[in-house]
C-alpha cells in the first residue's frame, strides 16, 4: 500500500490514493494539493532566512488523481520580503495557484516584551492524548473500501464530537503520512496540508445532505507549528443564498500560531 501522499516522477508529483476526498472518487481532498504547493514556494531560496506568514490557495477546478506539475515565479524579492506564486498545472491545464508571502525572521533583543498576545488564547482542551479517534464509519457509514485522505491519511481527535456536530469545532489533526514519498515534512508543509480540514472542522449543515465545498485557503502564521498536532477551534456562517465563509484558529501543543479563512460553494446533495 502508497505511505506517501505522492511520488516523485521527474518533473511531475503522482498522487496516490491517499490524496482522495469525499466530494468525488476521482478528485483530491484540498489538503494535498495545497501540501505540494506550499512544498513549492517553500524551495524558493531567499536572500536572508524567511517565514512564510501568509499563504493563499485558490483551486479553479477538481484537482484530479492524476500527475501534476508545480511551477513557481519570484513576483517580489527582497532582504525583508518575498513573494512567490505557484501555479498547479495537469496535462498543460492549470488547476490552481497559491501566493506566499515570506517575511524575513530576526533576534529582536527585546523579544521577551513581545511573546503572546494581548489576551490568552490557549489551544483546544483537552489534549489530543485524551481524546478518541474520531471514527468516520460511526457517523458516516462503511464508505466503500477506497483509501481517501480524510480516512486514511490524517487522525483526528475532536473535542465533545464537535467534528461532526452542529456546532464550534474543536478538534486536534495529525498527518498519517509523508507529503512526498522519500521526503521529511516540514513545519510549513505540514500547516499547509492542514489548514483545509478547517472546512469540516464546524458544522451548521447536515453534510449527509449538503455539499460545502471550499474553493480557497488563506493561511496566516505568526510562527511555525512544533510538533505533529495541529489545533483548530472553528466556527461556520453559511447562508441561505448558498455561500458560506469558514474562520479558525490555528494552534499548536503550546498555543496559537495563526488563523484560517476559508469561502464555501454550498449545494444540495438531493
Amino acid at each position: 500500500m502508497d505511505q506517501a501522499l505522492f511520488h516523485v516522477d521527474g518533473p511531475l508529483l503522482v498522487p496516490t490514493g491517499l490524496t482522495r476526498g469525499g466530494w468525488s472518487d476521482d478528485a483530491q481532498h484540498g489538503s494535498p494539493p495545497s501540501g505540494i504547493l506550499a512544498r513549492a514556494v517553500e524551495m524558493v531560496p531567499t536572500a536572508a532566512t524567511m517565514q512564510v506568514v501568509r499563504f493563499t490557495v485558490d483551486l479553479f477546478r477538481e484537482v484530479p488523481l492524476r500527475p501534476l506539475i508545480v511551477e513557481t515565479d519570484v513576483l517580489r524579492d527582497g532582504r525583508r520580503i518575498q513573494l512567490v506564486q505557484a501555479r498547479l498545472s495537469e496535462n498543460g491545464r492549470e488547476i490552481g495557484r497559491a501566493i506566499a508571502l515570506k517575511i524575513r525572521v530576526t533576534d529582536l533583543a527585546d523579544g521577551e516584551e513581545l511573546r503572546g498576545t494581548a489576551r490568552e488564547d490557549h489551544p483546544p482542551s483537552p489534549g489530543p492524548e485524551s481524546l478518541p479517534v474520531l471514527d468516520w464509519r460511526d457517523f458516516f457509514g462503511p464508505g466503500g473500501d477506497l483509501r481517501r485522505f480524510h480516512t486514511d491519511g490524517v487522525e483526528i481527535r475532536t473535542v465533545d464530537d464537535s467534528f461532526v456536530r452542529a456546532v464550534p469545532g474543536e478538534s486536534w489533526f495529525r498527518l498519517l503520512a509523508p507529503l512526498v514519498d522519500g521526503e521529511e515534512l516540514t513545519p510549513f508543509q505540514r500547516a499547509a496540508v492542514a489548514a483545509d480540514l478547517a472546512n469540516g472542522n464546524a458544522q451548521a449543515l447536515d453534510p449527509k445532505r449538503w455539499l460545502y465545498v471550499n474553493p480557497d485557503i488563506t493561511l496566516y502564521l505568526s510562527r511555525l507549528p512544533v510538533g505533529e498536532w495541529i489545533g483548530m477551534r472553528s466556527v461556520v456562517h453559511q447562508q441561505p443564498h448558498g455561500i458560506g465563509v469558514t474562520e479558525s484558529a490555528f494552534y499548536d501543543l503550546s498555543g496559537r500560531i495563526g488563523h484560517i479563512s476559508q469561502a464555501q460553494i454550498l449545494e444540495r446533495r438531493y
